[in-house]
């Protein structure tokens, strides 16, 4: 393996090697090196998102966010909630919805708990209803500015480490990540740390 590696080296071929790519074609290699350099860009093409995962507390949002869900929900405050779930159901990849004005601004957000409860209260009525008939409620809002909840924010430039720790916190699976001036820019997804995460804990079981 070090002869092969350093006939490689010698003829300048490390700086040359593009993951995906059968480099060895392109030269004069001994059956030996042309091994390993097959190798090698097995390995690298492999391994590029391991090199991204490299240390998880040193990441960035930058670096997650959107690996996943690219446009996040965006709602506004005088929809249905209704509307709110139909729109989550149809994109599965994410469990919350952002509620924001004319300018994009971030005023509130929906997530699984407060559907769950707007869930529940549609069902209660539902079954009051059905051992009472004879006696006429009021239907309950639904809207989303009745269930909103004042949103829990990262920025591109949060260390991802943070970001995770503010979810434990406040028992959420998704973040809203916003600019300087609180304008929605995207989500992170608790399924875009999991990727990352899970690259680092391999790697530490290695050794």
């Amino acid at each position: 393996m070090a002869t092969a590696l350093k006939e490689l080296d010698a003829r300048g071929l490390v700086s040359q090697l593009e993951p995906g790519r059968r480099t060895w074609k392109k030269f004069a290699l001994t059956s030996v090196g042309r091994s390993t350099l097959d190798l090698v860009e097995r390995e690298l093409s492999a391994g590029m998102f391991e090199r991204m995962a490299d240390e998880l507390s040193f990441r960035y949002v930058r670096d997650a966010y959107r690996l996943i869900v690219s446009d996040p929900i965006v709602v506004t405050k005088g929809m249905g909630l209704y509307e709110v779930v139909d729109r989550v159901l149809g994109d599965p990849r994410t469990r919350s919805a952002y509620v924001v004005d004319d300018h994009r601004k971030l005023i509130g957000m929906i997530g699984l708990t407060q559907m769950l409860k707007a869930i529940q209260g549609s069902l209660s009525l539902f079954d009051r209803g059905r051992q009472q008939p004879r006696i006429k409620r009021a239907p309950l809002p639904f809207s989303v500015e009745d269930y909103m909840v004042k949103p829990v924010t990262v920025t591109e430039d949060d260390k991802l480490l943070n970001a995770l720790e503010k979810m434990i916190k406040h028992g959420l699976e998704d973040l809203p990540v916003v600019d300087e001036n609180s304008v929605l820019i995207g989500e992170l997804n608790g399924f875009e740390i999991l990727l990352l995460g899970s690259e680092v804990m391999k790697r530490q079981r290695r050794g």
